[in-house]
């Protein structure tokens, strides 16, 4: 797909984009797996980067033997919020002047992710940057989570553009296809500890710099 040639809005995804907590979810994942008795490493969990936890989790509490159920796990895990609350977070070198300069040149920033409000609301206010956002969707306000093109459709509705004047910046294969459904030109973000598959990107960067 070629980059639009009108740029009305650029919409990025938080984890592993914006904000490198994809890691810090991966350790808080394998210390609960911990406490339900399973010692999983890091390879291993990385499975559960961009995915959904009822699909990838219950393989690896099956692999190794856990008692407890996926629903156990997902109680312990409260969504992650332990990381958007307590871990060390900060934005990824340059994208806050980034999300500034397009501001400022008249061009809607929004955000798209399959976490839950609640944490991502959070973590954007103690990273300070919560109003340069214009919108805001997140896992719990769509019904249809990524891949499927609903959450950007929805960005796009709020923000009040079209599809092809859209720039969506995303780490994962899964957002991606999300985005990309969604009629949007993709620019990969690998700047992160963890960097998946973004193949099907239009564009990839590794630096918002």
């Amino acid at each position: 797909m070629p980059r639009p040639e009108s740029l009305d809005a650029v919409l990025f995804d938080f984890d592993g984009t914006l904000c490198n907590t994809e890691i810090e979810n991966l350790y808080l994942a394998q210390d609960i797996l911990r406490q339900m008795g399973a010692e999983v490493s890091r390879e291993e969990l990385e499975v559960l980067t961009g995915g959904e936890d009822r699909v990838t989790v219950p393989p690896i509490l099956e692999r190794h033997h856990v008692a407890g159920t996926i629903d156990d796990y997902e109680r312990l895990r409260d969504d992650c919020y332990r990381t958007y609350a307590e871990a060390s977070l900060s934005v990824e070198p340059g994208a806050t002047e980034l999300l500034d300069d397009l501001r400022a040149r008249g061009v809607k920033v929004g955000l798209v992710s399959m976490t839950v409000s609640r944490c991502i609301l959070t973590a954007l206010a103690r990273l300070g940057i919560l109003s340069r956002f214009d919108a805001i969707v997140c896992g719990d306000m769509v019904e249809n989570r990524k891949p499927a093109p609903d959450p950007y459709l929805r960005a796009m509705e709020l923000l009040g553009v079209r599809p092809s004047a859209c720039v969506a910046v995303e780490d994962s294969p899964t957002g991606i296809a999300s985005a990309k459904a969604a009629g949007c030109y993709v620019i990969a973000y690998t700047g992160c500890d963890i960097v998946q598959d973004v193949s099907a990107a239009d564009e990839v960067i590794n630096s918002f710099c």
